[in-house]
């Protein structure tokens, strides 16, 4: 006999609108029906029924809450709860996960042409279709700080400062999850490179035998000290450059080159972010549940590759991956002509951009022109925040002046610190952007363009002609400065003052 209809009822549909499935679970009622499908070796309680089983589990992970607070949200106690929970966890992970996660649940070939963009293909594989681009990354899931101090200093990273595991995630270049491994500890000997070399070395998920020859593995400069190692597997190993000792500024062949890698790796971040939509995984999880975390990231990445749309669907983009090749082996003409008039040092007299005052003859641009620049939407997304960052009074505080009637100087000042001033240059011809130089480290590259390029295209050539005026930070004003203190007059120094007699 099941207990009484609680708070929250999953038995029947009708009491809770798709909107809510989705709010309190991550899934909608159909997607929630397809996983209670797979989860076969439950078995209704006197308490609670299979499918309250599997929405508690799926509201923990969802939202993170306590299990006081889904008692009450179930009307179930809290050890119901927590029985609930790893009985859930242990069907998915048996009956669910692997059919949507893991090196053993799609072949090499299905994985290589299926979850392979074009513009990967193009870049790193010379279009090989049997060739599989995997990319590397550890995630962080942070953790309570144990009062077991070896198990304390084996989890504390010196990176984060702060407690934590990491499971290491292999994604397609289209953002498909292949497979989640670990968690691994956070010290110093449980690096990327390390986690990486370890997972090779004790063949997890039988790894050695899915990966082919020739496969590309693109992973952040944190995998330097495995790229030996990688490449002595036959792998290929494409990782972005390293600024070298005294060099304040990647040459223009290592920033094309880096931008190549980072237009591809791009999607693993992402698929972090989406892991950690379940909130559950966001925040400081309770060390009684530090041995299931691996359990919980696989259940999160499965739900994702179940019901998910692939992050990149740019499959009909075939040009663009060989647009870059093209471009990447081109020098810059506008740093060129900078260094050799040593346009750096020379003083130059600055205006300030008035609206459409000034700067005339800067080409119009449409967005799309903009994006072929920048040939990606990251930097075309941090102009509107450089352009707001600079305007005071509804006026544009850009300094430009001319080094050619045709090639527009600009500084522009960090969004890190206001201390740091770049300079720049855009070169234009007719109604089209020619060149652009920045002082900033990847600003000599012609695949794309840093972001304070991208800004200043956009305000110059798009937004003051459309007079989009930039969103300002509405809750900054609710926040005291203490550099804001009025100057002191003589006056007032002199009533702060006691008078003698």
């Amino acid at each position: 006999m099941l207990k009484d209809v609680g708070k929250l009822n999953f038995d029947v549909q009708i009491s809770m609108s798709d909107d809510d499935f989705v709010n309190l679970t991550g899934l909608t009622k159909q997607q929630f029906d397809v996983v209670a499908t797979h989860v076969t070796d439950l078995r209704n309680s006197e308490v609670r029924s299979i499918r309250t089983c599997l929405a508690i589990l799926l509201v923990k992970l969802r939202t993170g809450l306590s299990n006081t607070i889904l008692g009450t949200l179930f009307s179930l106690k809290s050890y119901n709860i927590r029985r609930s929970v790893h009985s859930a966890r242990e069907s998915l992970i048996k009956n669910f996960v692997p059919s949507f996660l893991g090196f053993n649940h799609m072949s090499h070939s299905v994985f290589a042409q299926s979850h392979t963009t074009p513009t990967a293909k193009t870049l790193f594989t010379g279009n090989n279709e049997d060739t599989a681009v995997l990319i590397l990354d550890g995630t962080y899931i942070y953790i309570q700080k144990s009062s077991f101090h070896k198990f304390q200093k084996k989890t504390y990273s010196m990176h984060k400062n702060r407690p934590l595991v990491k499971p290491m995630i292999i994604v397609g270049s289209d953002g498909y999850i292949l497979s989640v491994l670990g968690p691994y500890y956070a010290n110093a000997h449980n690096n990327d490179a390390s986690i990486t070399k370890h997972l090779f070395k004790t063949n997890a998920e039988d790894i050695k035998q899915w990966i082919k020859d020739d496969d590309v593995l693109v992973v952040d400069r944190g995998f330097r000290d495995v790229q030996a190692f990688l490449e002595s597997l036959n792998l290929k190993v494409e990782m972005p450059c390293f600024i070298k000792k005294r060099q304040k500024q990647h040459t223009t062949e290592e920033a094309n080159s880096s931008r190549l890698i980072t237009k591809v790796r791009w999607v693993v971040e992402s698929a972090n972010g989406r892991i950690k939509q379940w909130r559950f995984l966001d925040k400081v999880v309770s060390n009684h549940f530090v041995p299931y975390i691996g359990d919980f990231v696989r259940i999160v990445s499965a739900f994702i590759n179940c019901f998910r749309a692939p992050l990149i669907n740019d499959f009909c983009n075939e040009e663009l991956g060989q647009t870059m090749l093209d471009r990447a082996q081109l020098g810059n003409q506008v740093q060129k002509y900078v260094e050799d008039n040593n346009s750096i040092r020379k003083k130059a007299i600055y205006s300030e951009v008035n609206g459409t005052e000034n700067v005339l003859d800067f080409p119009k641009l449409t967005l799309q022109q903009i994006r072929d620049i920048t040939m990606g939407v990251y930097q075309l997304k941090q102009a509107p925040r450089y352009t707001e960052s600079h305007l005071s009074d509804n006026n544009y505080m850009l300094q430009t002046c001319r080094d050619r009637p045709n090639l527009l100087r600009v500084k522009l000042t960090s969004r890190h610190s206001s201390s740091r001033v770049y300079s720049l240059w855009i070169e234009f011809s007719g109604d089209e952007v020619t060149g652009w130089y920045c002082t900033c480290k990847v600003g000599a590259r012609v695949v794309g363009c840093c972001a304070h390029i991208a800004s200043t295209m956009w305000y110059l050539g798009y937004s003051r002609w459309e007079l989009e005026t930039p969103s300002t930070c509405k809750y900054a004003d609710s926040i005291l400065n203490a550099k804001d203190v009025p100057l002191e007059t003589d006056s007032d120094s002199d009533s702060d003052g006691f008078i003698e007699e």
